[in-house]
């Protein structure tokens, strides 16, 4: 009998442990989640404000560069034109360079991973260990329901034993 209540013991604190690890595990998961929609969102939301900002000095320089190509050698048409291809050629490449200057600084200041394949990664590990939890902690529900089982079916025959003692 204090065999079996040492046996229930240890199995409630195995249990216990190994309900605190899947939690652990998917708090993992949901924090490297945020991390990586955050670090998209801001990655986004910088390349859209460069992007905005390259627009606004296109006109700029381009309308300067009328001006000034007035009394140059070229016609103030083609000044703005050369201008203006200057800054439409670093759009593309700011867009080609935005994970390099935008989102992996977010990451490595958000998470402390060095860029977003290192943030993939661990998110796929930690998902990995939440669904190893959860698979370890379906065969102990399944302990606790064979266990429930048995104690009811248990309580059943003692009931009915009692019974029969007082209806003899």
């Amino acid at each position: 009998m204090e065999n079996e209540k040492n046996e229930m013991q240890d199995k409630e604190n195995q249990i216990l442990s190994e309900v605190e690890t899947l939690v652990k595990a998917e708090y993992e998961v949901v924090r490297l989640q945020m991390v990586d929609g955050a670090s998209r969102m801001m990655g986004a939301l910088l390349l859209a404000i460069c992007l905005v900002l390259m627009s606004f000095a296109v006109l700029a320089f381009g309308a300067a560069a009328a001006v000034y190509a007035l009394a140059l050698y070229v016609p103030a048409w083609a000044a703005c034109l050369m201008v203006g291809a200057v800054f439409l050629l670093l759009i593309p490449i700011l867009i080609a360079c935005s994970k390099t200057l935008f989102i992996n600084p977010l990451v490595k200041k958000m998470s402390g991973f060095k860029n977003v394949e290192e943030l993939k990664y661990e998110t796929l590990r930690a998902e990995g260990r939440a669904a190893v939890q959860r698979e370890r902690m379906s065969g102990h529900i399944r302990f606790a329901q064979a266990v429930y089982t048995h104690y009811t079916q248990l309580a059943k025959t003692a009931w009915n034993a009692i019974l029969g003692l007082f209806t003899k």
